[in-house]
């Protein structure tokens, strides 16, 4: 779970072992019945689905506790497993309903479910498609559901989630405009008013959240952490032509789901409005619930099916659960900052670009900005699908059908947008954008092109020479840097098949690394200079005879005879297989260098 300010709702978890209170005892039928039970597969209940359900807890083999009556989760156990029996035995001795597992790729193995059977303990796995602390959430919000009172009990006649309808229904019992708001004050729902908006609502209402100066001015009167921490009704008092309001939190148990606020509708709220808008909040109560655990699903699923098609596990029903088609054409965009090492999906990072990590932004900056292109590319015509992936982020995109033109002009608008977000997260970007595809199922073709194109963006960005050189490029695709992606493939392809043509270059950089030399970088800068003495001595900072002494210790020291281009072209090869490049100038190493001579 995520820690929260003073001015966000907090969430209270019952702490493990202790019993949760619930009207009607809740069971794990009614839990299921939820939409917690959308997110798991019952395997076994040997005495039941009706055995009472008193709270959720996570598995921990390192602790002795009691679990009575919980639902506990084990997230670091498949069903296949042979750790699985011993899980559930000993949550079974510490008392508790339910174990819910990993879906383990071979199915529940028999010995569990035997196990299952002699302790009584009902057995669950987990959708592959949800998170572990997504459905921790779910299964306490649905355990406050299905022991709260029953749906007939509502004083309101308004189909379970429907929230415009309920704020219309609600605005009849409190006598004021309804706005309901989720615990990040996003506009959920909200009532026509008879008299106008104020413009407060209006502003509220057209931004679909409350703006930003309004937040800050809650926050700092203490209004936000007093509605946050009590069941009572808030008040606040008119001003100037912002009427006044009552608003009063909404809570399934100990799980915050969102704000009730009630507006001034033409004339003063009536006296009796406190008390309606305090029954409003438990008649909301389940339907924000299945709100937020159907937004919740939906996310995940789309999550998944995003995931499964960069990965080429997916299928037509993955393409659907996006809104695409089995032909809908498609392109890969990855989003890095400068300074983030990428590790999973590419080639491991290269010596340059980890101390490139090292000087780069901070790691709340770049979070900070994958978030923002997150929300650009999901606010994007048409809408991108956005997958984190370790330190960058993946854009799945729908292209424009046979038009390859405007395909190649939407994909790269999108990723100049994705670039201009990161920007404005105070970090430096990197955008590469893969080849196009034409369906979906080819979309992990696309992705592989990106990290390429990717991975080529962050080497010249750890290279970019200092003194007036052009800036490297931000946003790019295979044809902006097509011979460096050649290089890389080559590099890779020859590097598996003849791993001893690095040899010399892994001697020489393991003198550089015991000794603090620098006779890597000036081998890759003569090779990349075409054996120009001058030239490389200047991009060096050092004096020609300087360097014509260190080419002498790599023929007499490595045995590198550089006039052989057999030679050259080895440890040209060797040197970019490590990750080498030509480096801008370090005086400090090059004095240490000719001391350790």
């Amino acid at each position: 779970m995520s820690t929260t300010s003073s001015s966000s709702p907090s969430h209270r978890p019952a702490a493990p072992g202790t019993t949760e209170q619930h009207q009607g005892h809740p069971t794990l039928a009614s839990l299921l019945a939820t939409a917690a039970g959308e997110a798991l597969d019952l395997l076994a209940a040997p005495r039941g689905s009706h055995v009472p359900v008193h709270g959720v807890g996570v598995f921990d083999a390192g602790e002795t506790f009691t679990a009575h009556g919980q639902v506990l989760l084990a997230p670091g156990t498949d069903d296949s497993s042979d750790t699985a029996p011993l899980v559930l035995r000993s949550a079974a001795r510490a008392g508790a309903a339910a174990v819910v597992v990993r879906r383990g790729a071979g199915g529940a193995a028999p010995r569990l479910l035997e196990v299952a059977a002699e302790t009584g303990t009902a057995l669950l796995t987990r959708a592959p498609w949800v998170e572990w602390t997504e459905l921790i959430g779910m299964l306490r919000a649905g355990l406050a559901h299905a022991g709260g009172p029953p749906a007939g009990e509502s004083p309101t006649d308004v189909p379970l989630g429907d929230l415009p309808a309920l704020a219309r229904a609600l605005s009849a019992l409190v006598g004021g405009a309804i706005t309901i708001e989720d615990p990040d004050s996003r506009v959920l729902a909200f009532s026509p008013t008879e008299h106008g908006s104020d413009p407060l609502r209006r502003q509220t209402i057209l931004g679909q959240q409350v703006p930003r100066w309004r937040l800050a001015e809650l926050t700092a009167s203490g209004f936000l952490r007093t509605l946050w921490s009590t069941d009572e009704v808030v008040h606040r008092p008119a001003e100037g032509q912002f009427s006044e309001r009552l608003a009063v939190a909404v809570r399934a148990g100990d799980e915050v789901l969102g704000s009730i606020w009630a507006a001034a509708d033409g004339s003063p709220l009536r006296e009796a409005a406190r008390q309606a808008l305090r029954e409003a909040a438990r008649t909301a109560a389940p339907h924000l619930l299945r709100h937020r655990q159907r937004t919740q699903y939906a996310a995940a699923h789309r999550r998944r099916a995003v995931q499964d098609l960069l990965e080429g596990t997916g299928d037509a029903d993955s393409a659907a659960a996006l809104g695409l088609t089995a032909e809908t054409p498609c392109v890969v965009l990855s989003v890095t900052t400068r300074g983030a090492v990428t590790t999973r999906g590419g080639p491991p990072p290269t010596a340059d670009q980890e101390t490139a990590d090292q000087e780069g932004e901070p790691p709340d900056s770049h979070d900070r900005a994958l978030r923002l292109a997150s929300l650009q590319a999901t606010a994007h015509q048409p809408t991108g699908h956005p997958l984190r992936d370790a330190d960058r982020l993946d854009v799945l995109l729908p292209l424009p059908d046979e038009d390859p033109p405007e395909a190649d002009t939407a994909a790269r608008r999108l990723a100049l947008r994705l670039a201009a977000a990161v920007r404005d997260a105070g970090a430096l970007p990197l955008v590469a954008i893969g080849t196009p595809q034409p369906a979906p199922a080819q979309a992990p073709r696309s992705r592989t092109s990106a990290h390429l194109v990717l991975h080529v963006l962050r080497d010249r960005s750890t290279r970019a020479a200092p003194g007036g050189a052009p800036e490297p490029l931000e946003v790019a695709d295979e044809a902006d840097v097509r011979a460096a992606l050649d290089a890389l493939r080559a590099v890779h392809a020859v590097a598996g098949l003849t791993p001893q043509v690095d040899g010399p270059v892994r001697e020489l950089l393991a003198h550089d690394a015991q000794h603090g030399t620098a006779l890597a970088p000036t081998l890759a800068a003569y090779l990349s200079r075409f054996g120009d003495v001058p030239g490389t001595a200047r991009e060096l900072g050092v004096h020609p005879n300087t360097l014509r002494y260190r080419l002498r210790r790599l023929r007499t020291r490595f045995g590198l005879d550089l006039d052989d281009p057999d030679v050259r072209l080895l440890a040209e090869l060797g040197l970019r297989a490590a990750g080498r490049r030509p480096a801008a100038p370090q005086d400090e190493r090059d004095k240490r260098d000719d001391r350790s001579g």
